[in-house]
């Protein structure tokens, strides 16, 4: 028996070997999938980490180390799924982020379970980190809940931070959603204006009051003045449902998000604007206001190709087709790829009625160096039919008269500055580039300072001004007001290179030798190019007229 004990009790051994593996085995396997998860994400490996994570995940779902990274990455990257799995292990493991309790919410209220939402809108106002944003996830929860005075609930946001026009822009939607289409509409005229902000509220207005076959009304909130609100009544009159409305209080939180994620990435909160242009797009995918809102985020973040996707995916027909474009073109020139961005430009300039697209041909060519071309852009626009959206006359002449200057054109550039001048004589931006171009060139002093102080008594407060003219009076021979002005300007930009060397020459001319060379020393701090190498031979030498600030 003793031979067949050993050999039991090795079978034994074997099988309880193998046993403590496998149960050791799915921590093996998870932190090997998470470390191939970081090599993979440090690789730029974007598709084989999230792989990694997500099996990582599912071979120890109650890592929260792992359930946290994996959530960031997914967040990031734009996967919906892994995003919520992993959020959901962390809320499991009593380890939710602030941020992640957001994305939870959006996805409860579309699933319907508005218990669980309002449940989570309550940790969030517990948590206190976000709780300026509760008013209007409350607010888009009870409409979800069809209370009738679910617009109410943004009445506790009022001195939240999050501004006037965009409450108003909330509330007009959750009214318009829940049938108070007055109450609506009162609320999306009274914050009517010029800016990009006003034009996206009315596109989405439209849509939703065309959605409930009410043509009339989205007709009245579009004038013809822009290309989207062309396009968009164009679509109205022909029977073609508008797109990027607020249908459904979860496409209403989706809107908050990336409204939220654009205000922003303009304020260069960029990852957390990621984050909730991610969230948006989770909720709502086919919105065009969300992929364009996605997109700025996804460039505040230096994501730049995954940014031209999604701004990209914008219809070619849809009313958000024109902004879709202008982000484009200006994210284009950010990366460096300028020739692109012209192609585009010139091909929406060509045979265009609109001075708005002359002009942006000839930013871009500017901008490229190539001042003429920009010169002839500018005339186009200035002959142009039609002037909406474009910077008034005498700012079509000026930009031209500029072009002209930087080309070293001055006879042409001088004739359109003045033309500039002529149809802006209150304009204090032409007044001064014009009278300070006159300087540059040590030309008709007199006049040029007669230009500048009628642009500082317009404008008293404008540093850059206010240093035109002081250097007009240093120019003129007047050193004592030059001293005066020139010190003001300082007081208010003193590290602005351009405003000390003016005033360091200003402070020799007037005896104050020692003065002079400290100014010059603090502005060589932040100079460059031919504006160091002067203030560097001035405060070796002294003044001369060859080191003389232009």
């Amino acid at each position: 028996m003793a031979p067949i004990t050993r050999i039991c009790s090795a079978v034994l051994l074997a099988l309880a070997a193998c046993a403590c593996a496998s149960a050791r085995q799915p921590a093996r396997s998870a932190l090997s999938n998470y470390v191939q998860a970081r090599v993979a994400d440090a690789e730029g490996d974007t598709v084989g980490a999230l792989s990694a994570y997500q099996a990582a995940l599912l071979a120890e779902p109650g890592n929260a180390v792992i359930a946290i990274r994996a959530f960031r990455q997914a967040v990031e990257n734009g996967d919906r799924k892994l995003a919520l799995q992993a959020a959901q292990q962390l809320e499991k493991a009593d380890a939710l982020p602030t941020d992640a309790m957001l994305l939870l919410v959006g996805d409860r209220l579309a699933m319907g379970d508005l218990p669980g939402a309002r449940s989570l809108a309550d940790r969030l106002e517990a948590d206190n980190s976000l709780v300026f944003l509760v008013p209007v996830l409350r607010a888009w929860i009870a409409s979800a809940a069809r209370e009738g005075d679910a617009a109410t609930q943004l009445d506790a946001a009022r001195n939240s931070g999050l501004g006037v026009a965009l409450l108003s822009e909330q509330r007009a939607f959750i009214e318009l959603l829940a049938g108070h289409k007055d109450a609506g509409v009162t609320l999306i005229k009274a914050s009517m204006s010029s800016d990009g902000r006003s034009g996206v509220t009315r596109l989405a207005a439209a849509a939703m009051l065309q959605r409930k076959r009410d043509k009339a009304a989205a007709l009245d909130l579009l004038d013809e003045s822009e290309q989207a609100f062309r396009i968009a009544c164009a679509q109205i009159n022909a029977g073609k449902q508008l797109s990027g409305g607020v249908t459904s209080p979860v496409s209403g939180l989706a809107f908050f998000y990336a409204r939220l994620a654009s205000d922003l990435a303009r304020e260069r909160a960029t990852l957390f604007a990621l984050t909730l242009g991610r969230y948006a797009r989770f909720l709502d995918p086919n919105s065009p206001f969300v992929a364009l809102a996605e997109g700025q985020a996804l460039a505040a973040n230096g994501l730049d190709d995954r940014a031209m996707t999604s701004i990209s995916s914008v219809s070619a027909q849809s009313a958000y087709a024109p902004i879709a474009f202008e982000s484009r073109v200006s994210l284009l020139e950010r990366l460096g790829r300028g020739e692109e961005a012209l192609t585009l430009a010139q091909q929406m300039a060509a045979g265009s009625p609109r001075a708005v697209d002359q002009v942006r041909v000839g930013d871009i060519l500017t901008r490229l160096g190539r001042r003429q071309e920009a010169a002839n852009a500018y005339q186009r626009a200035i002959d142009a039919s039609d002037q909406s959206g474009a910077p008034a006359p005498w700012g079509l002449w000026m930009l031209k008269g500029s072009a002209l200057g930087q080309d070293n054109d001055w006879p042409a550039a001088q004739v359109a500055l003045r033309k500039a001048a002529e149809l802006g004589p209150d304009q204090p931006a032409i007044l001064n580039y014009l009278g300070y171009s006159m300087l540059e060139r040590r030309e008709n002093i007199a006049e040029a300072t007669r230009l500048i102080a009628r642009a500082s008594a317009l404008r008293p407060d404008d540093t850059a001004i206010t240093d035109s003219l002081g250097w007009a009076y240093f120019l003129a021979g007047d050193y004592g007001k030059a001293v005066t002005a020139l010190e003001a300007a300082s007081l208010a930009e003193p590290t602005e290179p351009t405003i000390g060397e003016h005033l360091g020459d200003a402070y020799w001319r007037t005896g104050r030798r020692i003065e002079a060379r400290y100014t010059w020393r603090s502005a060589l701090l932040s100079a460059d190019g031919n504006v160091a190498k002067r203030l560097a031979d001035k405060i070796d030498i002294g003044l001369t007229s060859a080191n003389m600030a232009r």
